[in-house]
């Protein structure tokens, strides 16, 4: 009864597949080339239609609190898309500055739409913008490689 049993399936074969390849461990992934622009105008749309849904419920009319909504969309997507094109070139302090500046305008921005003071709003903006600066900073500097870095890796 303890007698070892013969195996009823052969072992499972390791199968080459010759159609996938897998990066190089030293090789950076390149991000998808719509991504340059799909993100940008996923952001302007969600600024704009959050400052037009807050417009709106304001009292405003529905034309004017749409335009708003527009041009806020337009301005963001800009911004955004721009960051994201030139802000690699950037120290990551000023990349970091960058993204920290966009959002606590985007945030103090549709703050103020909602009927509040202009300095609870600038606050409430600088305080979105010091946070988002802070984290910024965090992930550029823990998550950037540097020339140092990749000669200390081949031990140049």
């Amino acid at each position: 009864m303890n007698a070892p049993t013969a195996p009823t399936a052969a072992p499972a074969r390791h199968r080459h597949h010759p159609h996938l390849r897998l990066p190089h461990p030293h090789v950076r992934a390149r991000p998808h080339p719509s991504a340059s622009w799909a993100v940008p105008v996923v952001l302007g749309v969600l600024h704009g239609g959050w400052a037009m849904f807050i417009t709106h419920n304001e009292g405003t009319p529905v034309g004017w609190a749409g335009l708003l909504g527009a041009v806020a969309a337009v301005v963001t997507g800009t911004l955004c898309y721009l960051i994201g094109k030139y802000g690699p070139a950037l120290m990551p302090e000023l990349r970091a500055a960058a993204y920290g500046a966009l959002f606590g305008c985007a945030f103090g921005f549709l703050y103020s739409l909602s009927e509040h003071a202009v300095f609870r709003s600038s606050i409430m903006g600088l305080a979105g913008g010091l946070g988002m600066y802070a984290a910024s900073f965090y992930v550029f500097h823990t998550h950037t490689r540097t020339q140092t870095d990749d000669r200390g890796a081949r031990g140049d």
